[in-house]
């Protein structure tokens, strides 16, 4: 069906072509853009005229016109320099304002050298707190028949203390004392040897190595008394790689003999002191062959007595570790005392580790180039370990918390020698 239109035949379209379209509305655009440019200016011209005839304000004929205009000179130069005078007050505010920013950041390193107090107060606070189980000790050591004292292999001189087995042997009841050289894994077996002969001078010496099984029961153990280690290399070669306890059953062996009176055995107590971190509770289970002490590296973890009994003739009482004599604050860190995370500038122990172990023993366990002092060496732990912090800089205080780590864990390989053989050196 046909659209019905009321278009007359014959009419053409009012459509226009596309690109004159487009020409329209652009000449329409310019025009409008032209007018309001003149506009614009228009209203600038307006606005001079205003503040001309504002500034100008006095008719001709005005008999003292020059000096009214003066006088508003005057007054504006004055207002603009009443501004300028405003901007330098809130200058020197803003002065004062940094300058008070400034003061109070100078103030606040105050703080830091009070919490460094802090820090040292603390860790004297931990030694005293270490110190206040002597009285423990002297517990242990009076009802004690006979006392082990538990040495570190690697220096086996530090951890001792004269005066108190001084008093140890003083005491009425003829109290005997027996050397534990502890972690003999951590030292050449010559060197363990050396140390074996030198302590025997004074007191029965044993060698020893704690078990490191994790079993609760039936923790197994070596021999090695038929041979010096020096001379059984397949057992010193076996220290480091066994989870076995090595001198046990020696250990053993002299305390008995030691329980004997008129050739006949009795029961008898042991005492077991040393300082923290020697091994005193992995000892115990050694003798025990069972975990009957909780054994950890964490600082401070054994807190009161513990007796353990071994058999019908042997018991044995665990007390914590205490510090016996007063060190400098590097040593006092050096020995576990402080937990790592707890230490407030972990750099500083690390230079005493440095006069103590040789520098191709740190070259090859961090393997790392040549360092001449302890930030050189911080710096160099820290890019061979990633450890960097914004911008790229090595974190020298998390590098210093790795190398603490290590040396507890002994992974630093560090010993001693006996003062006779540094005399014949």
């Amino acid at each position: 069906m046909a659209k019905f239109t009321n278009k007359p035949k014959g009419r053409t379209s009012k459509r226009l072509a596309l690109n004159k379209k487009y020409k329209i509305e652009k000449k329409v655009k310019q025009h409008h853009k032209k007018l309001k440019k003149e506009a614009r200016k228009m209203s600038a011209l307006g606005q001079i005229k205003k503040t001309s005839s504002k500034e100008i304000g006095i008719p001709n004929m005005y008999p003292f016109k020059k000096n009214v205009i003066e006088t508003l000179k005057r007054k504006k130069d004055q207002e603009e320099q009443e501004k300028k005078i405003q901007k330098l007050q809130a200058k020197e505010e803003i002065d004062l304002n940094l300058a008070e920013v400034k003061s109070n950041l100078y103030e606040s390193k105050a703080p830091v050298v009070e919490e460094e107090q802090i820090q040292q107060e603390n860790i004297a606070q931990l030694t005293k707190e270490h110190k206040k189980y002597i009285t423990q000790v002297k517990k242990v050591v009076e009802a004690a028949d006979i006392i082990l004292i538990i040495l570190d292999a690697r220096d086996p001189m530090a951890c001792r203390c004269k005066h108190l087995e001084r008093e140890i042997v003083g005491m009425p009841g003829e109290k005997k004392i027996i050397l534990v050289l502890n972690k003999i894994d951590l030292v050449p077996a010559g060197n363990a040897d050396e140390w074996l002969a030198h302590l025997r001078r004074e007191f029965a010496t044993v060698l020893f190595k704690a078990n490191t099984q994790q079993q609760q029961s039936n923790l197994s153990s070596a021999s090695i008394y038929k041979k010096t280690l020096s001379q059984r290399q397949d057992l010193a070669d076996d220290l480091t790689s066994s989870s076995k306890a090595i001198g046990a059953d020696k250990l053993l062996e002299l305390i008995k003999n030691y329980s004997k009176n008129d050739g006949v055995k009795s029961s008898v107590t042991v005492g077991v002191i040393g300082y923290p971190n020697v091994g005193k509770s992995s000892v115990i289970n050694s003798l025990k062959r069972s975990k009957a002490c909780a054994v950890s590296s964490t600082p401070g973890f054994t807190k009161g007595l513990q007796e353990v009994v071994i058999d019908n003739q042997v018991k044995i009482i665990d007390c914590p570790g205490v510090v016996f004599d007063s060190e400098n604050k590097d040593s006092t860190l050096l020995r576990n005392i402080i937990k790592i995370e707890q230490i407030e500038d972990p750099r500083e122990p690390i230079g005493e580790i440095l006069k103590k172990v040789s520098k191709n023993e740190l070259l090859l366990l961090y393997k790392i180039q040549t360092f001449n002092n302890v930030n050189e060496f911080l710096c160099q732990v820290a890019l061979a370990r990633g450890k960097l912090q914004k911008g790229g800089i090595p974190d020298l205080e998390c590098a210093a918390r790795i190398v603490l780590q290590d040396w507890n864990q002994g992974k630093i390989k560090y010993f001693t020698i006996p003062p006779n053989q540094i005399e014949q050196e």
